[in-house]
C-alpha cells in the first residue's frame, strides 16, 4: 500500500514538473504587440492581449505599441496610426512580437472614416520578391522587412483574428452595395497575408474557429471588438502557440 502512495506521489510531482515547464516557457522573454484596436483593448478598459498575458507569465515582460484605428496600409496617418510606425517605434529588445492588423483597410470601403489614400488595392503577394509597394500588401512586407531588419534575433508572426466576419460586415455597413466589396477585400488580404508570412517565414496563428458564431458572447455590440469574456477565451490558446516558436 505505501509504495503505491509513493508511486503515486511521485507520478503527481512529475505531472507537477511538466506542468510547470510548459507554463514556464515564456518566463523571462519580452513580446511586444503590435496592431489595431483588438490589439489595444478598445471598449475594454483598455486591457488586450498583454493584461492577459501578464496574469498567465507574470515573469514575462510585455510591450503594447498598437493604437486604434492603425492600419496596414501606409497612408498619412501619424504616430502610431499605421503598424509601420509601431514597428519603427519599437523599442526594447523583443524575443516575440505580435502583429495584428487588416480589420481597418477592409472597412474603410463601408464607413469611410479614414483618409482616400488608404483605400488601396489589397494586391497579391509575389512569391518571387518584393510585392507591389502601392498595396497593402506590400505595405504588409515592409512591416516586416522593417521588424527582421530591427529585430534580426526576434521571432515575429501574425495574429489572424477574422473578427470582419460576413455578420459583422452586415452589421456594420448600411450601404449594401459596399457589402460586396468588403468581403471580397477581406477574402483576398488574409489569404495573401498567409502567402507573406510562408514566403518571409513568419509564424501564422490562425484564431478564426474560435469566433465562429460569437457575435455576442465573445464580443462587443459592434461585433468587432471584444469583451474581456473574449480576451480570457483566445489568450491561453495565442500563449500555447506562442510557446511553440
Amino acid at each position: 500500500m505505501k509504495k503505491v502512495i509513493i508511486v503515486c506521489i511521485s507520478l503527481v510531482i512529475l505531472i507537477v514538473i511538466i506542468s510547470n515547464i510548459s507554463d514556464n516557457e515564456l518566463d523571462g522573454k519580452t513580446i511586444a504587440f503590435l496592431g489595431d484596436s483588438l490589439m489595444s483593448g478598445q471598449g475594454n478598459s483598455d486591457r488586450s492581449f498583454e493584461y492577459y498575458f501578464q496574469n498567465l507569465v507574470p515573469n514575462s515582460k510585455l510591450i503594447n505599441n498598437s493604437k486604434s484605428g492603425a492600419t496596414i496600409a501606409n497612408n498619412t496617418g501619424t504616430g502610431n496610426m499605421i503598424i509601420l510606425n509601431q514597428a519603427k517605434s519599437l523599442k526594447g529588445n523583443p524575443d516575440i512580437i505580435v502583429i495584428e492588423g487588416g480589420a481597418n483597410d477592409i472597412i474603410v470601403y463601408g464607413l469611410g472614416f479614414l483618409s482616400n489614400d488608404v483605400k488601396k488595392e489589397i494586391g497579391i503577394a509575389n512569391k518571387e520578391g518584393k510585392s507591389d509597394s502601392n498595396t497593402v500588401i506590400g505595405d504588409f512586407e515592409e512591416i516586416i522587412n522593417t521588424l527582421e531588419n530591427k529585430f534580426p534575433d526576434s521571432k515575429i508572426c501574425y495574429l489572424n483574428m477574422f473578427l470582419i466576419d460576413d455578420a459583422t460586415i452586415d452589421k456594420i455597413t448600411l450601404d449594401e452595395s459596399k457589402k460586396p466589396e468588403m468581403k471580397e477585400r477581406r477574402d483576398t488580404l488574409y489569404s495573401q497575408i498567409k502567402e507573406v508570412c510562408k514566403k518571409m517565414n513568419v509564424s501564422y496563428i490562425d484564431v478564426t474557429n474560435k469566433f465562429v458564431g460569437t457575435e455576442t458572447k465573445y464580443r462587443q455590440d459592434d461585433y468587432i471588438h471584444l469583451k474581456e469574456e473574449g480576451y480570457q477565451m483566445i489568450t491561453p490558446y495565442i500563449l500555447e502557440n506562442l510557446e511553440e516558436l
